[in-house]
Parts: structure tokens; C-alpha cells; sequence
């Protein structure tokens, strides 16, 4: 493997690119059972359509779909453990975010709190979206507060609107927005003289 191109890359994390090499364990992520549970899917995913997803849809998207790889840094060399995802609706200028760390080692670092702040940071300074907003299940506590610490604010409940672990729960809406992000950000770095 050649060295990854990363877009933007902190302490912690770093984000780049889809790469084509990785859409097996794309698929494998995608399989965990906590990220099964915490998309609130019954059941698993064909690897053709994780296939399609990060490659003809890619293709196919223009400019409504950004996605990136995660990076852990925390090892000798950036470590893809994760896959992102921004749905961007282009007349509102705003973006639906969804994330996978589909490495369990990489769970617990920090490197999914950075990594969706960087995305944060893309989103606001390269893609110029006005608001990032997400949908996360209530009782998933930790995605909750690492979506809180990366930036996203919660805006409400959609009661009894979902599933986990079988049971009836509230989905936890969030949002970011350009004005109280808290940066530094990482794009604006490369402007400066």
C-alpha cells in the first residue's frame, strides 16, 4: 500500500478519500454488530451493496455525496479504521453525516470525535454547508457525547421513532453550524501566510 492521501489530519485522526482498496473492510466495518445496532438494521449488508455505495453511487453523485476514509494516528502509520458519509442537499446547503469506526480497537481513543470534527471542519470551510445535522438513537450515550465534544449540538427528540435492541426508543437529533464550531480549523491552515 502507498501512503494515503489525507485531506486533513489532526492529533488523533485524519481523514482522506474513499479508496477502492478498502471496500472490502468498508463492508467488514459496516458488519459489526455495534454498527449494525447503531444504524438500527436487522440485517446485514451484501458486500455488492456496500460496493455500489462507495463506488458507483461515488461516480454517480456529482456533488451530493462526500465521503471520506477514517484514520487512526495513534499507531506508527495512519491505520484506516472508518467510513463517513456527508448527504448534502446543495439548494439548502446543508449535509446529513453519518459515520462508521468499524475497528474496534480504534473505539475509546478519540480518534471518531476528531475525525468528525475534521469533517465538521470540511464541511464548513470546503464544501461551504451552512449546517451539518445527524440522527443518532438515544440510548447510544457515547456516540452522543463524542458527536458533543466534536462540535454537534442536540436539537430535539423524534419520539418513539426507532428501534434498539428490540426495544422502542427516541432518536436524538443533532446539528452543527459554522457560527459555534470551535475549530481551529484545519483547512483554514492553508490559507494562512
Amino acid at each position: 500500500m502507498t501512503d494515503p492521501v489525507l485531506w486533513l489530519r489532526g492529533k488523533t485522526a485524519a481523514i482522506g478519500p474513499i479508496r477502492a482498496d478498502l471496500v472490502e473492510e468498508y463492508w467488514r466495518w459496516e458488519q459489526e454488530i455495534p454498527t449494525i445496532v447503531g444504524y438500527n438494521r436487522q440485517t446485514p449488508q451484501l458486500i455488492e451493496n456496500t460496493r455500489e455505495i462507495y463506488t458507483t453511487a461515488y461516480e454517480n453523485s456529482s456533488d451530493r455525496q462526500i465521503k471520506f476514509t477514517l484514520y487512526d494516528l495513534t499507531e506508527e502509520e495512519p491505520v484506516p479504521v472508518g467510513a463517513a458519509m456527508l448527504l448534502i442537499d446543495p439548494g439548502c446547503a446543508v449535509g446529513e453525516y453519518t459515520v462508521a469506526i468499524g475497528a474496534a480497537d480504534a473505539r475509546g481513543k478519540g480518534v471518531g470525535t476528531e475525525a468528525t470534527r475534521l469533517v465538521l471542519d470540511y464541511a464548513f470551510h470546503v464544501t461551504g454547508l451552512n449546517c451539518v445535522y445527524l440522527t443518532v438513537l438515544e440510548p447510544n450515550e457515547g456516540a452522543i457525547k463524542a458527536y458533543e465534544r466534536a462540535g454537534f449540538r442536540r436539537q430535539g427528540l423524534r419520539r418513539n421513532s426507532n428501534q434498539w435492541l428490540g426495544q422502542k426508543v427516541n432518536e436524538v437529533l443533532m446539528d452543527a453550524i459554522p457560527e459555534e464550531w470551535e475549530g481551529p480549523s484545519l483547512v483554514k491552515r492553508y490559507f494562512q501566510f
